[in-house]
């Protein structure tokens, strides 16, 4: 690829992207996301639950594997250490996904292999187990030592003026690949029914063979970005080596956000794997209506909200935003409580809605990293700021409530699964999914009751601003899109 189309070269020390050079990087991020979303699509929702099902996962087994992202972030801290000591961000981010990427070939066919009439055979189900556990383990640990090198990385080379509404636009163009891969997927688990002699092989085998072709796409994403220039960052070899990782810790405003950011993803790794269990276990839910509810319906509201958020974080503040955000999403984990057999569409409400919420919270915790992690200081660029510091501080808090998130819910699914109330005569009868769907609100209320009232943020406005804009920015582009077949028409009949 010629130098004027794609120019991979390193900055001077001190340089910014700017110009066709910025554009041009600018879209590569953008497109290497849309094979992303394929990768991650494919490998999470129906197939990944029925994978672990057909391997004999335990309650317990399933709150595990929630928390294995969690708990490999704790090589975040040694990946920062490393980045601080060697400067080498981009080395180390595609060192480390590329690994994270392929690793879903062993995955997909090992565990696989064991199980199967060629292997040890279906008595090999435990064993098999633990070793996809052990190797999903593994993969996440790829994410842990690569993600705080990109997102230093990524901070030095999406300006600061158009962060919020830049990587909302990114995550809406992998969400229209997402989609159809979604329902891909879907119909493939559904039409091609299992064998009835060994129907969990057959279902096995099926997953295995999207785990190998999302890998693929994995892999694509990651290659991409050898494209993008490297942002030289002199190595830190005259500090001592926790000297870094101890400013995030006696920053109090940082540390009053992961906090917030903890225990809210505490509360959503309550609901982890459960709620895709709870559709297929609980309410028979077909493969094909589970991709739909948490996959499509999800990255459709996200599609549609995505952008306005962006730009409200970058023009409101971030704390207003994740105040309206994660207020709203507290209602949305008590509903889960009152869905049943014959009410499948608020499944589809609340999918949609806490997608949407969250997509504010995801946009406002982003931008609030990149500014930490920056190589500059925003306010003053001759000021050191934080580096990849803050990630690897921040991805330790959070992903260790994450991980006690998902083993907590764990334990409780396992301690109760045999327990059932039914509080009304004729109402539902209340399981274990139910004590996890409410725990997760009250910790949803309690992360914006205690925390958020204790960040600051000097050029936010007011929520209710950020509420007045969302509503009219919303209702805007809901109207703009009903009229356009209509100003479509008009136009041609002007033009005959």
């Amino acid at each position: 690829m010629s130098r004027s189309v794609v120019d991979d070269s390193p900055l001077a020390d001190g340089a910014a992207l700017s110009g066709d050079r910025l554009r041009r990087t600018l879209s590569l991020v953008t497109w290497a996301w849309v094979s992303g979303s394929i990768w991650l699509t494919a490998t999470s929702g129906a197939p990944l639950t029925l994978f672990a099902q057909g391997l004999g996962a335990s309650k317990f087994e399933f709150g595990l594997l929630a928390a294995m992202p969690f708990m490999a972030s704790l090589l975040s801290l040694p990946a920062s250490l490393l980045i601080d000591r060697t400067g080498q961000r981009r080395r180390i981010f595609l060192w480390a996904l590329f690994c994270q990427r392929l690793m879903w070939l062993p995955i997909a066919g090992l565990p696989l292999w064991m199980v199967s009439p060629w292997g040890y055979g279906p008595g090999a189900t435990g064993p098999a187990m633990g070793l996809f556990l052990m190797l999903t383990l593994s993969m996440h640990a790829g994410q842990a030592i690569g993600g705080p090198a990109w997102v230093s990385w990524m901070a030095d080379v999406v300006p600061d003026r158009l962060r919020g509404k830049y990587f909302a636009r990114r995550r809406q163009w992998g969400i229209l690949s997402a989609i159809p891969t979604a329902l891909l997927v879907g119909w493939l688990l559904d039409r091609l029914h299992p064998n009835a002699s060994d129907p969990a092989f057959r279902t096995m085998a099926w997953c295995a063979g999207i785990f190998m072709v999302a890998a693929v796409f994995g892999v694509v994403d990651i290659a991409t970005f050898i494209f993008v220039p490297d942002v030289p960052v002199a190595p830190r070899n005259d500090r001592p080596l926790l000297q870094g990782l101890m400013r995030p810790l006696r920053d109090r405003q940082y540390l009053w956000f992961a906090g917030f950011v903890a225990t809210l993803v505490f509360a959503v790794s309550f609901m982890g794997q459960f709620v895709t269990l709870y559709l297929i276990e609980r309410l028979g839910v077909t493969n094909t209506q589970t991709q739909l509810m948490l996959i499509v319906a999800p990255s459709l509201a996200q599609l549609a909200v995505l952008g306005v958020w962006g730009v409200a974080a970058d023009r409101m503040g971030k704390k207003p935003v994740l105040v309206l955000a994660a207020l709203g999403l507290v209602p949305v984990g008590v509903a889960w409580c009152f869905m049943g057999d014959g009410s499948f569409w608020l499944g589809y409400v609340l999918s949609a809605l806490g997608a949407a919420l969250w997509a504010g919270v995801d946009v406002s915790n982003m931008n609030m990293v990149l500014e930490m992690s920056a190589s500059k200081s925003v306010d003053d660029p001759d000021q050191e700021a934080g580096g990849s510091a803050y990630v690897a501080v921040n991805s330790i808090i959070i992903n260790i409530a994450g991980c006690l998130g998902g083993l907590s819910s764990g334990l409780i699914a396992q301690a109760l699964r045999d327990w059932h109330w039914t509080p009304v005569a004729g109402w539902k009868t209340l399981s274990f999914y139910e004590v996890l769907f409410a725990l997760s609100a009250f910790m949803r209320l309690l992360a914006v009751v205690v925390f958020l009232p204790r960040i600051h943020e000097t050029r936010a406005k007011p929520t209710v601003h950020v509420l007045r804009f969302m509503t009219t920015n919303i209702y805007n582009n809901v109207f703009n899109a009903l009229m356009q077949p209509v100003r479509r028409v008009r136009r041609m009949g002007e033009r005959r």
